[in-house]
């Protein structure tokens, strides 16, 4: 995995994980909605790129 291609899914990961604490603290249910959507966006995004990825990039 390069080092670009592996901060892109660092950043992936931390953003969904903070979209998933913003959706835990959210009191507003919409809010709390939206920010699941995100954290999904992200997991998505991240997922798509490990599929872009060699398989021996992958198993690192």
């Amino acid at each position: 995995m390069s080092v670009e291609q592996n901060e892109n899914t660092d950043y992936l990961s931390r953003r969904e994980a903070q979209e998933r604490a913003q959706a835990d603290a959210a009191a507003d249910p919409a809010a709390r909605h939206i920010h699941l959507d995100l954290a999904k966006h992200f997991a998505d995004r991240r997922a798509a790129l490990i599929a872009r990825m060699p398989d021996a990039a992958r198993a690192s």
